[in-house]
């Protein structure tokens, strides 16, 4: 496991660069955010914007609304998770120092989550909102923060995996709808592939961290939460339609394989 661990924080300190605890900051990702700002992408589909602020925070999108307005609607709450347990975790002192350096890149990997998903919405001239995610997501999140070390992990790794699967999806939809905007499709790919190598990362250090019990527990517990947490963003179920939902989280999740498919953004330290 410890050759797992060199090797992952090898891996974020080439792909990362320093890290800046009181900044919130990591040197390479900044560079990444300042080339996006020096040539901005805007789309220039037209977008029911009534409609998105309308059902931004509805807890069920009213009926009928067109897929670009849906996928926007899900990456905005998204969005809504991804800060809150970073709020929250702040909030706790769950913070890590450069004392241990994996911890301090991946939570500052979670802060730059919420701005590349802000930065997604603000392609339309739209914002995400800023009020909490629902109720059965922010007692996961609780849960997740305050619950014991040997029960924390395996619930906090079958969040990333059920992270991974709905970051995937949700940037495949993405390049589909907007294909007829290369310049946007391959932005909105280019920033969820951001989030989703981070969030393989993720699994594979916790993975790492746990013997055959624990990520069994992993695995078991991400075929029993995917559904769930998935709903509690409430665009994604008329975005996928039921059984395509159920396709968005496979039981066979190999985050390896995905990882694959993202050289130099992905590292996977071990399999759940």
């Amino acid at each position: 496991m410890r050759m797992h661990h060199d090797g992952y924080l090898r891996f974020l300190v080439a792909r990362d660069g320093t890290p800046d605890p009181g900044r919130r900051t990591l040197a390479r990702r900044e560079t990444f955010f300042a080339d996006l700002a020096e040539s901005p992408v805007r789309s220039t589909t037209s977008i029911d914007r009534a409609a998105f602020l309308r059902n931004l925070d509805r807890r069920r999108p009213e009926p009928g609304l067109e897929p670009r307005v849906l996928w926007l609607l899900a990456t905005a709450r998204a969005n809504q998770a991804e800060r809150f347990g970073v709020g929250l975790a702040e909030l706790y002192g769950r913070t890590a120092s450069a004392e241990d350096p994996v911890g301090l890149h991946v939570q500052l990997q979670e802060v730059y989550h919420t701005r590349i998903l802000a930065d997604v919405v603000a392609v339309f001239g739209l914002q995400v909102s800023q009020q909490p995610p629902g109720a059965v997501t922010r007692a996961m999140i609780h849960l997740m923060v305050r619950a014991p070390g040997r029960w924390q992990l395996p619930l906090v790794g079958a969040a990333e995996m059920v992270g991974c699967a709905l970051f995937s999806v949700l940037g495949d939809r993405g390049r589909e709808l907007f294909a007829h905007e290369p310049a946007v499709a391959n932005l909105i790919g280019r920033l969820f592939d951001e989030i989703l190598g981070d969030e393989l990362g993720h699994v594979g250090l916790i993975a790492s961290l746990l013997g055959d019990g624990g990520r069994a527990a992993m695995r078991r517990l991400y075929r029993l939460l995917a559904q769930p947490l998935a709903r509690q963003i409430p665009a994604m179920l008329p975005l996928f339609g039921r059984r395509g939902l159920r396709q968005c989280f496979p039981a066979d999740f190999r985050p390896d394989l995905m990882a694959a498919d993202l050289p130099g953004l992905a590292y996977v330290a071990a399999i759940p």
